[in-house]
């Protein structure tokens, strides 16, 4: 196995974006497209991208199906530098839909769940992810079933656990174990209605980070020793805002492997991880696909 830095575990996904000037109404009607792009998708895929573009050695540990697609997927994650190990499912890869508006509202339709994954390539990816967190200085666990079979493997392991709970709104179920598995937790503030006071709550309850992602709004964070730190979104013309969020946790996952950890990221340290956060977010909304390292990487066939 390569040198690694970051072990990112879950979803890699092919995504048809179809942007609109508003989003549909809850009722029949007909409305057409401003644009349409079939692109790599998927938030772990983003994650790693993010991370190698930044310098940091990325695994990732993820689902493909049975198909041309999956191998084509894998081979442009591959072409940008990131060390991908397969988990086959059965079935068709993963895609998704998602509705775009103007103001970069969005709706995310799966299309085709990752499928079933096999007894035997289940316990490859256990063997694979054991191996690696051997020498990663951080993993990303991510919301999927992949991810959620991992989780023994990861806390007995693992040097710090970071996850992504994406729109939680502090009471979906499925949620709890990745919650309970992570020393840092990231997240946007788009079903939590106080996102400052959960941080804080996460941080007294033992937790060495809190990060929330607020949209137009920016950012904030939480720090171990309870210090709190805002940033101001990016004023830059965004061409597509997909993969922002996962593009913003990379940055601030860099930042912190930079320093010595999360529990490190506290006072000025902890406002230049989420600068490093912003950064990284702009060269995501500032590009029409996942990551800018793809539009240099070949054409999948």
């Amino acid at each position: 196995m390569t040198d690694v830095d970051v072990l990112v575990v879950g979803p890699t996904s092919e995504n048809l974006i179809v942007t609109l000037d508003r989003l549909p109404r809850p009722e029949p009607h007909t409305v057409f497209a401003e644009s349409s792009t079939t692109v790599l998708g998927g938030t772990s895929a983003g994650k790693a991208l993010h991370l190698v573009d930044r310098g940091v050695a990325a695994l990732l540990l993820t689902t493909q199906g049975d198909d041309a697609t999956g191998e084509a997927l894998l081979s442009s994650l591959r072409a940008c530098g990131v060390d991908v190990r397969a988990v086959r499912t059965d079935g068709p890869s993963e895609r998704h839909l998602n509705l775009m508006s103007a103001r970069g509202e969005r709706v995310s339709i799966y299309l085709q769940a990752a499928g079933e994954i096999p007894d035997e390539e289940l316990r490859r990816a256990r063997a694979t992810a054991r191996e690696a967190l051997g020498q990663a200085r951080a993993v990303f666990l991510d919301l999927a079933d992949l991810s959620r079979s991992l989780i023994p493997e990861v806390t007995a392991l693992a040097h710090e656990v970071w996850v992504d709970i994406h729109d939680y709104d502090g009471a979906e179920a499925f949620h709890r174990p990745f919650i309970e598995a992570a020393d840092v937790i990231l997240m946007n503030g788009d079903r939590m209605e106080n996102p400052s006071v959960y941080l804080r709550g996460l941080v007294e309850g033992g937790k060495r980070l809190g990060v929330c992602t607020l949209g137009a709004r920016g950012a904030i964070a939480v720090g171990s020793d309870g210090s709190f730190a805002r940033v101001e979104a990016p004023r830059v013309d965004v061409v597509d805002p997909n993969g922002a969020g996962d593009a913003f946790a990379a940055g601030v996952l860099s930042h912190a492997l930079r320093v010595g950890g999360a529990e490190r990221l506290t006072g000025d340290a902890l406002w230049e991880a989420l600068e490093a956060g912003t950064a990284q977010a702009t060269r995501a909304i500032t590009s029409r696909q996942l990551s800018p390292l793809l539009e240099h990487a070949p054409p999948r066939g």
